[in-house]
């Protein structure tokens, strides 16, 4: 473990880079040392972010993004709050230099390069390091993370919808269709700045599904799916938008292998000991407030014997336990902190 961890941050200025900042300026093992903007070059952290100016950040400038490796200094990790075209180019290059990388966009996440096309629109032009890619979600690859040169921060949605049904895979007929609805509030939809029909101006008073036929989501959710079935899913996944800034509740529609009962779900619930997730004994006690501003995944479930339909209900804060809070997890077992160091 090195006890003090150099680290940048690409894309500092957006709400992931900023809950990043928070997180880790408070972070006893970390030194924050590369801030990019685009929009803040030049520009003083505490005079943009004053909110953000703790002791150990408030000299922090805000650099341009960097054209050559050279422009970068000496880090141990750089985590990459960017556009996937962006972490796509950049990522190798900061692996070849040496410094493990945190990929919060979506540039590795999906193994099926195909399907990376067909739902981000790139071309992937980096095998080597897709095929070297861990997907980091501690939870279910906690040892391969701890290894890892370059971890894919899972999406707000697929770890919102994946934790709880981990839980429950072995009790889950996967044969079946999986159903998941989700909804998130702005800052998981639209970015750092307002998108038309994304931003909290186009959803006040206002509730509605959106990219329903094709989100970039849906494939990284039924292929981590694929992993827990050691097969291929059908999923059927639609998410909403919510008239509020941060949150995402999940709800999940499965079907129990047969002769499986309610009691088999709640003891495999009851069993979990992970430190940021939280079983509660109904569906009804999962609500937004209750995770906003934290690194937990609260989640429950419903077993409805007429209808043969189990129901799992999640809830997670999408800047935390969707973006940042999960990356700084990551981070602690990439380098041997305490997994929670810096999260709670």
């Amino acid at each position: 473990m090195k006890n003090t961890l150099k680290l940048g941050i690409l894309g500092a200025g957006g709400f992931t880079g900023q809950e990043l900042i928070r997180l880790l300026s408070r972070h006893p093992g970390a030194n924050l040392q590369y801030l990019t903007s685009s929009e803040y070059a030049g520009k003083n952290l505490g005079e943009v972010f004053p909110a953000l100016a703790t002791p150990t950040a408030r000299d922090l400038t805000f650099a341009m993004h960097p054209q050559q490796l050279s422009d970068l200094p000496e880090l141990d990790a750089i985590f990459l709050a960017t556009p996937d075209e962006v972490s796509l180019k950049w990522a190798p290059l900061f692996v070849q230099k040496g410094i493990r990388v945190i990929d919060i966009a979506g540039a590795f996440r999906l193994k099926n390069i195909e399907d990376f096309k067909s739902y981000y629109g790139l071309e992937h032009n980096a095998p080597a390091a897709l095929a070297e890619a861990v997907y980091g979600m501690p939870e279910t690859s906690r040892a391969a993370i701890k290894t890892a040169k370059l971890v894919a921060n899972p999406g707000c949605y697929p770890t919102a919808a994946l934790l709880p049904l981990y839980v429950y895979r072995d009790l889950i007929d996967f044969t079946k269709p999986v159903i998941i609805d989700a909804k998130s509030g702005t800052s998981g939809a639209g970015g750092r700045k307002e998108k038309d029909g994304l931003g909290y101006s186009t959803v006040y008073e206002n509730f509605r599904a959106y990219k329903a036929a094709k989100h970039q989501h849906a494939p990284e959710i039924a292929q981590q799916l694929g992993v827990f079935a050691g097969g291929r899913v059908k999923l059927r996944f639609t998410p909403y938008l919510l008239p509020m800034y941060r949150g995402i509740l999940s709800t999940a529609y499965v079907t129990p292998k047969a002769g499986k009962a309610p009691e088999d779900f709640t003891q495999a619930a009851a069993a979990v000991r992970e430190p940021f997730l939280r079983f509660k004994a109904t569906v009804d006690q999962i609500e937004l407030k209750s995770v906003q501003h934290t690194n937990f995944c609260d989640f429950s479930h419903l077993f409805d014997a007429e209808t043969g339909v189990v129901e799992i209900v999640s809830a997670i804060d999408n800047l935390m336990k969707g973006a940042a809070g999960q990356a700084v997890q990551n981070l602690n077992l990439m380098f041997g902190f305490e997994e929670t160091t810096g999260v709670y």
